[in-house]
């Protein structure tokens, strides 16, 4: 090879991932064995030149995969791109070859350096790795454009919480116990009898409202005002997971654990110091605020708690709950004030999320899905409090930042304001008729969680739905059919997509493309598994324990998932921050090379488990082509 040209490849080299996590020896190493070829347009790679060969890297140009099974695309490769991984550990004839669409310079690395690679750096080697779910999962601590990503996300509550606590035993009286909280400067103290174990916990708020404000003795001792079901965490735990205990409890303190020994307690100035949230004070603020206008101007801070939980690396589960509990807390509140302003309801009645907030998944750019369910048929005048109720409602949430649904999927439209007798008949109609069209305009609501009032209704709801659903199949295969309607766009490159955006661009429609089709797979494998749970994750957790599928598939759909939602929230990010309009629409262009290759991946295991849920619930009718 001619040395010269040693310098592009170790440049190009060090900007390709996973070798770009080698050290400069490594790296040295790689750029000195890698070996040079050109080709043609037509030209062909095949067989003997795939396999037990080693791996290819499109240096410049663009060729394509080709299944030989059935001359099928199977991927179109661009510049950074790479093929023959897979057939590095076969003889003879290889299941795909390699043509040339434009002149191509190709760097190969053989079987055997890579293998020295892999053996050598764990990064190399979860990236080469045959399974995709692995090669997503190593995406979380080594994607090569997350290095502004804080260390801190990294740590766990234990290197944050505090040992200085108070620990005393049951018996210690009011008075003490109080004093040593003040000697100490905290606002808490743990009750342990053997100094270790955790019994209970009492806080100075507790103190007051619980013996200075009742006239209570406080010589008594501290059992008779201790809390004795205590919120815990474990030490080993990331910070994010107290993170977000505190958020959905709405608690300051949580004591630390280290089995069942204590170890400390975290708190929120504590986290708030390390992690620059301002998301648990958010909280208090909203449950108080006296109108709509301070809501409205409370509701500013989300775009910054969604920023911080994107930029320092949390977990996309953990950014939607946080951002669901808000909306949650958002319509908990309006609620009250609407009933303050039109009265106590006439009777017992439950508003319900549906759609994304039903399952704990609001990101960003969610709207409104929702619905109110009453115990009875309503009289005309009930109709009317409850129009403009839900009427307020809706309108308010759109002021605080959660947009009105443009397919009318909300109270507000009177269709979705009925008695309970009325949704098990809509259940029953969709379920019984299996009308593709009336199925797909109504699906948001096969995903619903109570949000404010009668909760009870909405269990019972959900029961009827998974007791119609066991008893009619077709049901079943009907939205799998729709759902499959839509499929992961495998095989391109340059220009991953297949949709328009509303200008008219190509691109990645990321959540209709693919993160809806795994919220639709799950959603079917739970109604499947007679689950009440709307949490894609939960529900997959549940397919897995009702043997729908298998600990390895349910891997696959998690990272696949997970992976999605973090490309999709990192370019919202980056919208936000430059002051562009946020969209689910992603440019060919602005997808890097390391986002591209692990799309590929996702998109793999999407279509894969399509195939496989189209067999399970229709027998394979209209299987994936």
């Amino acid at each position: 090879m001619d040395q010269s040209l040693l310098p592009n490849i170790y440049d190009f080299i060090s900007h390709t991932y996973p070798f770009s996590q080698l050290d400069t020896l490594a790296k040295d190493a790689v750029a000195t064995a890698v070996k040079i070829s050109y080709h043609s347009p037509d030209d062909v790679l095949d067989n003997e030149q795939l396999t037990g060969a080693g791996l290819y890297m499109v240096r410049v140009g663009a060729a394509e995969e080709i299944n030989k099974s059935d001359n099928s695309l199977r991927a179109r490769l661009g510049v950074g791109d790479s093929f023959g991984y897979s057939q590095i550990n076969k003889q003879g004839e290889s299941d795909y070859k390699i043509t040339f669409l434009e002149n191509t310079l190709l760097y190969f690395i053989s079987k055997q350096m890579l293998q020295f690679l892999i053996n050598k750096n764990k990064t190399v080697g979860e990236y080469f790795n045959s399974k995709e779910w692995v090669r997503l999962s190593s995406t979380h601590k080594n994607n090569e454009e997350s290095n502004t990503i804080p260390s801190f996300t990294e740590r766990t509550v234990s290197s944050v919480c505090s040992t200085d606590v108070v620990i005393i035993n049951e018996e210690t009286t009011i008075q003490n116990t109080a004093l040593q909280i003040s000697q100490m400067h905290t606002d808490v103290a743990l009750i342990s009898n053997d100094n270790s174990t955790l019994q209970g916990i009492v806080t100075k708020s507790d103190i007051t409202a619980r013996a200075v404000a009742t006239g209570l003795d406080i010589k008594r001792p501290i059992r008779d005002i201790m809390s004795r079901t205590v919120l815990t965490v474990d030490g080993k735990r990331p910070i994010y997971d107290a993170l977000e205990l505190m958020v959905m409890h709405n608690i300051k303190c949580l004591p630390v654990l280290d089995g069942n020994k204590i170890i400390g307690t975290v708190t929120t100035r504590q986290l708030l110091t390390h992690s620059q949230l301002q998301a648990v004070y958010l909280n208090k603020d909203i449950q108080n605020a006296p109108d709509l206008e301070k809501l409205i101007k409370i509701s500013k801070h989300k775009k910054e708690v969604f920023e911080t939980l994107v930029e320092t690396g949390v977990e996309p589960r953990i950014v939607q709950k946080v951002m669901s509990h808000f909306c949650d807390l958002y319509c908990q509140r309006i609620l009250q004030l609407a009933e303050e302003n039109f009265g106590k309801a006439p009777c017992a009645y439950a508003f319900a999320a549906a759609g994304s907030l039903a399952r704990n998944e609001v990101q960003f750019l969610s709207d409104q899905d929702n619905c109110i369910i009453t115990e009875r048929d309503l009289t005309e005048t009930e109709r009317k409090y409850f129009a403009d109720l839900s009427d307020f409602v809706c309108k308010s949430l759109d002021k605080c930042g959660y947009p009105l649904c443009d397919g009318h999927f909300m109270a507000c439209n009177p269709k979705w304001c009925q008695g309970y007798s009325t949704w098990t008949h809509y259940y029953d109609s969709w379920i019984s008729n299996t009308n593709e069209d009336a199925i797909l305009n109504s699906s948001v609501f096969l995903d619903m969680r109570c949000l404010y009032g009668d909760e009870f209704l909405v269990t019972k709801l959900r029961q009827h739905l998974i007791k119609a659903v066991a008893s009619n199949s077709r049901f079943l295969a009907t939205l799998m059919k729709i759902s499959a309607n839509v499929t992961p766009p495998i095989g391109t490159f340059r220009q991953f997509v297949l949709t328009k955006d509303g200008k008219n661009n190509p691109s990645l429609n990321i959540k209709k493309q693919a993160i809806n089709l795994i919220v639709e797979i799950a959603r079917l494998y739970g109604l499947s598994a007679g689950t009440l749970k709307c949490d894609t994750y939960l529900r997959l957790e549940d397919a897995v324990k009702h043997d729908l599928i298998k600990e390895d598939e349910f891997r696959e759909l998690y990272e696949a998932y997970t992976f999605l939602n973090k490309v999709r929230f990192k370019h919202q990010l980056q919208s936000l921050k430059s002051g562009s309009p946020m969209s689910n629409h992603l440019e060919p262009s602005v997808l890097s090379q390391f986002e591209r290759n692990h799309l590929r991946d996702a998109f793999r295991i999407i279509a894969r488990h399509q195939q496989a849920a189209l067999f399970r619930f229709t027998g394979g009718i209209g299987i994936l082509g």
